[in-house]
């Protein structure tokens, strides 16, 4: 007859190696399951400070070429028909410029910065039309309607940049 300490000296070994096999078995998939997961918050947290960056760049363009059609017009009060049309050229130019900058907003979004970025550019436009009211006649009526638009395009700066500082804290 058999020494049933010999068996149950063998059953224990295979039970222990089996045992091994298993928990490493199991480790290596959950170190595998692991590593997936870090490499796509990895990516996930990349593809989003990339697009923050891209959306912070567009957004400070925006605003510099925003501020620029301002800076460009706040003298234009005491100027004569002359001076309004040259005035005008450079408006027409820097309008040129806001529109790019807009467009690249509304490929980068969110709508509601693209929203606040037309807004500007709309008004911009309305500066264009009382400026050339105001260079073909500088009457008093038209550098009141100018000014008065200018004012309400510089008064949309504000929420453009509170927009745009919205959405970068989302990102």
């Amino acid at each position: 007859m058999m020494d049933n300490s010999l068996i149950v000296a063998g059953l224990t070994g295979v039970t222990a190696i089996a045992a091994s096999s298993l928990a490493s078995w199991l480790t290596s998939r959950g170190n595998a399951h692991a590593a997936r997961i870090q490499v796509h918050a990895n990516r996930d947290a990349q593809r989003c400070e990339g697009t923050r960056q891209t959306r912070r760049a567009a957004y400070l363009d925006l605003i510099e070429r925003a501020e620029a059609v301002a800076d460009g017009l706040r003298g234009v009060d005491s100027l004569r028909s002359t001076e309004c049309e040259a005035a005008l050229a450079g408006h027409r130019d820097r309008h040129q410029q806001l529109r790019r900058a807009a467009t690249l907003i509304g490929l980068e979004g969110p709508s509601t910065v693209e929203v606040a970025a037309s807004n500007l550019l709309i008004m911009s436009g309305t500066l264009s039309t009382a400026l050339a009211a105001t260079a073909e006649n500088v009457s008093r009526d038209n550098r009141r309607e100018f000014q008065e638009t200018l004012r309400a395009y510089i008064r949309l700066i504000r929420p453009f940049v509170d927009a745009a500082a919205l959405a970068l804290e989302e990102t």
